[in-house]
This record gives structure tokens, C-alpha cells and sequence, in this order.
């Protein structure tokens, strides 16, 4: 390898010195030594073929005296690759797996082995550009061209081979990293792109004394988020479906379920005037708060959490529960829990089910790989308000509103 990569710059600096004939001699006896050597240490018959071209071209060099013996070494090195690779595919013997189970240290799969046949005929294409190139420079009257492509270019090519090689083999792992980079960087995009209107927005509410300026900013941002989700990976479209006894325009404790953390943004982005419980403490840094906050996050848990939401909806503001208070893995409902009910009772509220389908798809719980799916429909449906009967507990109540979005998330799924 190292002869190889020294071979140009010799040629080039000892036919600047000594005539070509000479040169060729010398490069007869370095590859008659170089055979001996490796016989006398009983290499195997592959380790041969580099100084047996050496001592041939030499040979031809010595006796025309013509430098074009000497330049047609690095193409003979890539035609007899390109050889020894369409041999083993035409025998079936194919070398790379060795190389590959060598590497690795334990046999290929199944899978593995496939892509290594593949990747055949991948080094079949390259060696054959390489090759021709070759040729190109070879024939050509520069030989500055011939010593910049036969002394670095080939290997630039290999590399670059060589890189998309490693981009097949872990085409999986290289796909999860462009879902990411496409659905979280379009995430923090829109954020970044979007929010500095809205925040201006906010602050010309503030100055105009409105009572609540957090309502502007959380309808830019609305429309933000429906952007997100137009051109978020694996997303084909939004079905969104409300009952015809909703009105959007009233105050509200809306209870959905939970599947993603993208519900979270889902939700936000068709309702305004909301605030929503985290169950995480304190799960922003400190450069983010201000921006949860303004986005109705509100962080904690226990009875003072449970007031400061009871004073929201006295001043007609919506509030958010997810009443699992985990997302689920499949789909399925899981059982509530009963702040949101009690709620309801003490502020005379009633609740809105909402029942989200498809979320779980693309970044399921216990992860925040965005998953490779189809483009699938993320299905949402606003239920009918229901209000808690005279004289009912949260127990009851919570039963109610849990069966009527069990049903309902049951024919979503089924949908």
C-alpha cells in the first residue's frame, strides 16, 4: 500500500534525474527482490501481483524507454481488482464476506450477507469509473493530469465509495437520523421562525393592558404548530372532527387521551385560550419557561396546582388534562385518574373528551426516535360536552366520561 501511494512522485522525481530505461531497470530489480522476499517468507500468491507488475512494466520501460510503460501501473492495479471482484461474483465466492466476518469477528446473518453481495457489485461500478478514468488520464498528453489522479484522485474516489458504503450498510441507523433531524429541526424551526411575532404579539398586548395578551401568542403559535404537522415526517394528514354541540367559543375542561408527546403541540394547535398540567417538576430550563408559560404549561402537581387551574376557568379560560397521566404504549385507554372530574364538579365546567388516533405511530412512549411509518392519518375527535349530574362524585363521573371515550377511541381505531 505504502509502494503504491509512492510509486507517482518516484516515477516523476527519478525520470527528472536518470533517463527512463533506467528507471525501468531499477524498478526490475526492486520487483525480481520484491518476489524473492515474499517467496522466501512463503506469502500467499495474491501478495505477488504488485511487484510482478512493478518488475513487468519496468521491464517494458527499460526496454522502449518510453515513461508510458511506467504510467500504466495504476491502471493495471484497478483493472486486476476489477477482475478479481467480477470473479467472485461470477464463482459466487465472494471475498468481502471473509473480509466483512474477519472484521466483525462472528459469521454475517442472513440480511448482512445479502447487502455484502450487494455491495459487490457496488465495488464492481466504482472500479470500473475508476478504471476508465484511468484510461482517461493515461492517454492523455498531461502528465500532471496522470500524477494528480494516480497519486491522490483514486483514493478520493475510494473514500467517497467507501463513505457511501457505510451509509448503505447502516441505512437504517442513517434513516432514523435524517427522521429526527427532519421532524424535530422542523419542529425547533417553525419555533424559532414563528414565535418571534408571536412574542412580539404578546408584549403589544401587555401594552395595551388587555387582560388576557397570552391569547394572541397562543393563536400565532397555533398556526404554527398546524404547519409542524403538515410537513412533519411520516404525517399524511390531520382528520379532525367535532361534535356539533361543541362550541369552541366556551370554556372548557378538555380531556384527551394520551399516546405522544405530540399531543401536546396537536392540541394547541386547534385550541386557544388553554392551560395544561405537566406532571414533570419542573421540566424546562430556564429559557424556556417564560415560553411555556405563555403557552399555558403549567408545571406541578397536588391541590395548590388544582386551585390555580379552578382560578383559570373562573376567568373563562380553557384548561387541559390528559387523565391517564401516562401515554399509552397501544392504544388503548388507560384508566383515569380523578383531578380532572373533581375539577369539573367544584368549577361547574363541563368536560370535553378528546380522543386522538395515530400519534403513537410516529414517537411512541419510551422513545423520541421518530419511528419510519407510512404516511398515516392522525385521527382527532372533539366529543360531546358532558357535565357532571346532580349530586354525582368524581367517581361516577370520571366512569361516564371514561366509557364514552373508550367507545369512541374503540370505532377510531377500527377506522
Amino acid at each position: 500500500m505504502i509502494f503504491t501511494l509512492l510509486y507517482v512522485p518516484f516515477i516523476l522525481i527519478a525520470c527528472h534525474y536518470f533517463p527512463v530505461s533506467t528507471v525501468g531497470l531499477f524498478l526490475v530489480t526492486v520487483g525480481l527482490g520484491w518476489v524473492i522476499l515474499l517467496a522466501y517468507r512463503h506469502r500467499e500468491r495474491k501478495d505477488f501481483v504488485s511487484p510482478v507488475v512493478v518488475g513487468l512494466l519496468g521491464l517494458g520501460a527499460w526496454i522502449s524507454g518510453d515513461l508510458m510503460a511506467l504510467k500504466f501501473y495504476p491502471l493495471v492495479l484497478s483493472l486486476l481488482f476489477l477482475l478479481y471482484f467480477i470473479g467472485a461474483v461470477v464463482t459466487k465466492r465472494y471475498l468481502l464476506i471473509e473480509w466483512v466476518e474477519k472484521f466483525k469477528k462472528r459469521p454475517l446473518e442472513s440480511s448482512e450477507r445479502r447487502d455484502v453481495i450487494v455491495s459487490h457489485w457496488f465495488w464492481i461500478a466504482v472500479l470500473g469509473l475508476n478504471s476508465s478514468l484511468h484510461l482517461y488520464v493515461l492517454l492523455g498528453e498531461s502528465t500532471f493530469l496522470w500524477a494528480l489522479y494516480s497519486f491522490a484522485g483514486w483514493y478520493l474516489l475510494f473514500g467517497m465509495a467507501m463513505i457511501l458504503q457505510l451509509l448503505f450498510a447502516h441505512r437504517t441507523q442513517v434513516g432514523q437520523w435524517i427522521r429526527n433531524l427532519w421532524g424535530y429541526g422542523l419542529f425547533v424551526g417553525v419555533i424559532v421562525i414563528g414565535f418571534i411575532p408571536a412574542i412580539g404579539g404578546y408584549f403589544f398586548k401587555v401594552i395595551m393592558r388587555e387582560s388576557k395578551p397570552h391569547i394572541l401568542f397562543q393563536r400565532v403559535t397555533a398556526v404554527i404548530f398546524r404547519v409542524f404537522f403538515r410537513y412533519a415526517p411520516g404525517i399524511g394528514e390531520i382528520d379532525l372532527q367535532m361534535n356539533p354541540k361543541y362550541n369552541p367559543d366556551d370554556t372548557y375542561i378538555y380531556v384527551a387521551t394520551h399516546e405522544s408527546w405530540l399531543d401536546y403541540p396537536l392540541m394547541g394547535a386547534y385550541i386557544t385560550d388553554l392551560f395544561h398540567l405537566t406532571n414533570k417538576k419542573s421540566p424546562f430550563v430556564w429559557f424556556f419557561r417564560p415560553i411555556a408559560r405563555l403557552l399555558g404549561v403549567i408545571d406541578g402537581i397536588g391541590i395548590n396546582v388544582l386551585h390555580l387551574l379552578l382560578q383559570k376557568l373562573r376567568d373563562r379560560s380553557n384548561v387541559l388534562i390528559f387523565p391517564e397521566g401516562s401515554r399509552s404504549l397501544d392504544g388503548a385507554l388507560l384508566p383515569f385518574k380523578k383531578g380532572a372530574f373533581s375539577l369539573a364538579i367544584e368549577s361547574g365546567v363541563p368536560i370535553v373528551p378528546v380522543v386522538i388516533s395515530g400519534t403513537r405511530y410516529l414517537v411512541p412512549k419510551g422513545t423520541f426516535s421518530w419511528q419510519k411509518v407510512k404516511a398515516i392519518r392522525i385521527k382527532i375527535r372533539i366529543l360531546e360536552p358532558i357535565t357532571a349530574q346532580e349530586g354525582e362524585n368524581s367517581e361516577g363521573y370520571k366512569q361516564r366520561v371514561w366509557e364514552s371515550m373508550k367507545q369512541n377511541k374503540e370505532v377510531l381505531e377500527l377506522s
